[in-house]
C-alpha cells in the first residue's frame, strides 16, 4: 500500500474559521472564565494591599503610642522640674523680701537719745554708719572710704542739702559714689543728669 507523499484534506472555509476561533478561545480563554479570573485576581490584590496597610497602620499606631508615652513621661519630668524651679524662685523672692525689710529697718533705725555720738548713715550703701578715720577721712563697714574736711554733723547737713536740692527738680533717688582718683564723694542722678560733689 502506497502512502501519498502529501495528504490532501478536504476542509472548507467554514471549518477553517471554526478551527481558528476554537484556537483563539483556547488561547485566550472563555470570556466568562476570563472575567472570573480577573475578579479573583483583583480581590486578591485588594486583600493583600489592605493587609499591608493594616499591618503598617498597626506598626504606626504602636510607634505612636510609644512616642506619646515617652512624651508624657518627659512632660511629667518637666512639670516636676518646673515646680522645683518655682519653689526655688519663691524662696529666693522671700529671702530678698526679708533682706529688703531688714535693710529698711536698719535704714530707719532712730538713734538712742542716750547715745553721745551722732550716727550718720553711709550715703553709698545707706545701711551702715559712717565713722571718722583720721582728720579728714571717713570709712564705712561696707568698705568705702572717702576724704572730706567737714566734721560728722556738717557732713550730714551737706548730704541732706544735696538730697533736698535734687528732690526739688526730680523724683528719682540720688546716687552717691566715690571718685577713685580723688577719693572724694560725688552725687549723680541718671534721670535728670544732676551731678555734684559733696
Amino acid at each position: 500500500m502506497e502512502c501519498p507523499s502529501s495528504p490532501v484534506y478536504q476542509t472548507s472555509v467554514e471549518q477553517k474559521r471554526q478551527a481558528q476561533s476554537a484556537a483563539k478561545r483556547r488561547h485566550l480563554g472563555m470570556p466568562k472564565l476570563r472575567e472570573m479570573l480577573r475578579d479573583k485576581c483583583r480581590i486578591r490584590i485588594m486583600d493583600a494591599r489592605k493587609n499591608n496597610i493594616d499591618s503598617n497602620r498597626t506598626l504606626q499606631l504602636a510607634e505612636l503610642k510609644e512616642l506619646l508615652r515617652l512624651e508624657l513621661i518627659e512632660f511629667d519630668h518637666d512639670l516636676e522640674l518646673e515646680m522645683h524651679i518655682l519653689q526655688e524662685l519663691l524662696s529666693d523672692v522671700n529671702e530678698w523680701y526679708a533682706l529688703g525689710e531688714q535693710s529698711l529697718e536698719t535704714l530707719y533705725v532712730e538713734p538712742d537719745a542716750s547715745a553721745t555720738e551722732q550716727i550718720v548713715l553711709c550715703p553709698v550703701c545707706q545701711m551702715k554708719p559712717l565713722s571718722k578715720f583720721k582728720s579728714s577721712s571717713y570709712i564705712c563697714e561696707c568698705g568705702i572710704k572717702f576724704e572730706h574736711s567737714a566734721d560728722l554733723k556738717r557732713l550730714e547737713q551737706l548730704l541732706q542739702k544735696q538730697i533736698t536740692t535734687h528732690e526739688m527738680n526730680c523724683t528719682q533717688a540720688l546716687c552717691f559714689f566715690i571718685e577713685p582718683s580723688t577719693n572724694a564723694l560725688y552725687t549723680m542722678c541718671g534721670t535728670c543728669d544732676y551731678f555734684s560733689s559733696v
